[in-house]
């Protein structure tokens, strides 16, 4: 009886063996598995905040509950005379999950420059402005890296920063500049703010499609980042801020087609980060774009074997 019990001892050994080598050689092909970080991002530009873009996000998070966003909001619209600080503060709150992070997009409104107490440039400019901001705010196409110091942009950076957590809002460590205007200078500010992330680069070729070819934000942004592609992969900007090309633009210069097509380029390349988004000032006209590339995203990964892992930050 001993002997069969010593018997039956070494077998219950030998499959608890067998089952941990099953379950370590699972969990190895698992781990080996190739991903792709997908983010989504939201610029708030400081234009305005109206019901039907709010709503067509609100509606974005409900059919995608499971996609975390990188919200990268601007302080301008708790700023001016005409706005209520707390209303719009609930606007934007409105299109939260949980799972979401707090950013910072900065354009060189004079109404933040002001509030900063930032001495306001209107040149250069990546666009045609009004200079006239007495009938409202301007500084919009105002380029922040070669309008600005690098002592300015530190202190316009911190004020930024500062307006929003005055709002209840988590301090940001994640920034876009406005019209991708992102050089030394404003790295340098991004760095002495402590911010670790920055996804201010892009490849210019994306914007023609609604920008001509000769247009200042096409020029400048070919200028800043004169190698960008889509091909492009996260990189140390700074000695603590993390560089992750917007390699997928944003979905107001890229219909559903050319997301599914940089998606599977990335994929052909084994690349591992793919960083998009949308505006929303005008996620009612454009937010379907993405909406509708998802699960085209999705369908190919799964026919690839390649998990997709949604992140925000």
């Amino acid at each position: 009886m001993a002997h069969f019990n010593l018997h039956l001892k070494l077998l219950s050994l030998c499959l608890a063996a067998v089952c941990l080598f099953a379950s370590l050689h699972c969990y190895a092909e698992d781990d080996a598995k190739p991903t792709i970080k997908i983010f989504v991002t939201v610029d708030w530009e400081g234009w305005s905040l109206d019901d039907e873009n709010i709503e067509v996000m609100q509606a974005f998070r409900k059919q995608y509950p499971h996609i975390p966003m990188m919200q990268l909001l601007n302080p301008v619209y708790l700023l001016r005379p005409d706005s209520d600080a707390t209303l719009a503060a609930e606007k934007i709150r409105a299109t939260f999950l949980p799972s979401d992070s707090m950013g910072l997009h900065v354009h060189g409104w004079k109404s933040l420059l002001d509030a900063c107490e930032v001495p306001y440039q209107s040149a250069p400019t990546f666009a045609a402005q009004s200079n006239v901001c007495e009938a409202g705010d301007c500084g919009y196409a105002v380029s922040l890296e070669y309008a600005y110091s690098a002592q300015d942009l530190t202190k316009l950076i911190a004020c930024s920063a500062n307006l929003l957590v005055k709002q209840g809002f988590a301090r940001p460590r994640y920034f876009r500049a406005g019209g991708w205007q992102l050089g030394p200078k404003l790295a340098s500010a991004l760095e002495a703010n402590q911010f670790v992330f920055d996804s201010s680069r892009t490849d210019a070729n994306l914007l023609t499609t609604k920008w001509a070819e000769n247009s200042g934000l096409v020029q400048m942004v070919k200028a800043l980042h004169p190698d960008a592609s889509v091909l492009d992969e996260p990189y140390q900007l700074t000695v603590s801020v993390m560089e992750y090309p917007n390699n997928g633009s944003l979905a107001d210069y890229t219909n559903t087609q050319q997301l599914v097509e940089i998606f599977k380029t990335l994929i052909a390349h084994n690349k591992q980060v793919l960083v998009l988004g949308f505006h929303q000032e005008t996620a009612f006209s454009y937010l379907k774009h993405l909406q509708d590339a998802i699960p085209l995203f999705e369908q190919i990964a799964r026919e690839q074997g390649i998990t997709i892992v949604w992140v925000s930050h």
